[in-house]
């Protein structure tokens, strides 16, 4: 090789590492403030126990998973959850329904993005399309994160945002976030979004290409990436979920895929999500399976979990009075023995949140060919004790 091609290569090199570091000193920015939790006035529950359960319409799909929702206007839900003739296949797309609190019924489901539709606006090859997430960010606009991957399995992912300004009748075309400097591969989404205090949005994410950990995405306004925060470490560790209570307090919990025994991992902070505790186990068991939590308006976690270690048969719901130190079970949505179930009994990829009315609901996989949607207040859970 001669001298110019040395010095050209050595130049390119230089200016890649430049920009890597520049990139990744931008992502580590010191933060200007920590969470904004949620607290919106909740009505007070009914005294007595109350408790709804539907399958999500599904005309379309032999196989469904991993549903996601938000609140709209007027106390309506919107539920998205992707489906095709099987998880990763080309004809995967993301659905969308809207539930009516008042008529307890769902709306016929529609497609919101289809793997055609996401590859001619992100301008790239898609092979497939996985888990949705929905949230709003500070200025109200209902936003959804999805996963596509280009290359190879789950671990060459990427997360895309699409906005709504009407509450998802319609949305603007779809953006890939900028994770990493260079291949911007192998970053997952599954937890739901949080808020800062400084406006910007938080996204808990994970990774599965050399090892399995999670990190918090900090995005601005537009939805950009501007910092990312390490959250685990290692071969066994991934999606996780964020319940601050705090501006500095919250703790995590991920889903576990190390040697046994498989228990919830748990992780906390005390400084706005600058730093995190290295993951450790709890009691509550983890069959390798996602997990959802939320602080309730009373100041409790309720969690919703495979209450098993080996599959996913039983989903139950657990709480704790004391921010993830002691759990107590308290329901379990499917599981029961000789209760009717799905004809393939898996409970899986639960989603939990509690509306302005302090109605709970738990969306999640319902035997692979259907959502379900279980609704009920705290007086329900009360009496399971």
């Amino acid at each position: 090789m001669t001298r110019e091609r040395w010095l050209r290569w050595g130049s390119l090199a230089a200016a890649a590492l430049v920009f890597a570091g520049l990139y990744v000193r931008h992502l580590t920015l010191p933060s200007p403030g920590g969470f904004a939790p949620a607290r919106a006035a909740r009505a007070a529950s009914p005294a007595a126990p109350l408790y709804g359960a539907e399958l999500l319409p599904n005309s379309t799909a032999p196989s469904v998973h991993s549903a996601t929702a938000a609140e709209i206007s007027g106390g309506r839900l919107r539920a998205f959850w992707y489906g095709g003739s099987r998880e990763g296949a080309p004809d995967v797309a993301i659905y969308t329904s809207v539930y009516s609190p008042k008529e307890e019924t769902w709306s016929p489901e529609r497609a919101v993005i289809t793997r055609e539709l996401a590859q001619r606006h992100l301008r790239r090859s898609v092979r497939k399309l996985g888990n949705p997430v929905a949230g709003r960010d500070r200025a109200g606009r209902l936003c959804l994160f999805f996963v596509s991957v280009s290359v190879g399995g789950w671990a060459g992912s990427a997360i895309n945002l699409m906005v709504s300004e009407d509450e998802g009748e319609t949305w603007g075309p779809p953006r890939r976030l900028v994770a990493s400097p260079f291949f911007n591969i192998s970053t997952l989404v599954k937890g739901a979004p949080l808020q800062f205090a400084d406006g910007a949005t938080g996204l808990p994410v994970y990774h599965e290409f050399l090892g399995k950990f999670g990190e918090l995405l900090r995005l601005d306004a537009p939805g950009h990436v501007i910092q990312k925060t390490r959250l685990s470490w290692g071969q066994s560790s991934l999606q996780p979920v964020i319940v601050p209570r705090s501006e500095a307090e919250a703790v995590g919990f991920m889903r576990y895929a190390g040697d046994p025994p498989n228990r919830i991992l748990m992780i906390r902070t005390s400084d706005g999500g600058e730093h995190w505790s290295a993951p450790v186990k709890t009691a509550l068991p983890n069959p390798n399976a996602a997990i959802a939590s939320v602080l309730l308006a009373d100041g409790r976690v309720l969690l919703a979990f495979n209450n098993a270690g080996e599959n996913r048969e039983d989903l139950s719901l657990a709480i704790s009075g004391d921010f993830g130190d002691t759990w107590r079970i308290v329901r379990r949505l499917e599981g029961d023995p000789g209760s009717p179930g799905a004809p393939v009994p898996e409970y899986s990829y639960p989603w939990i949140m509690q509306d302005g009315a302090g109605e709970i609901h738990v969306l999640y996989t319902w035997g692979r060919s259907r959502i379900k949607h279980a609704h009920f207040n705290t007086a329900w859970l009360e009496k399971g004790r």
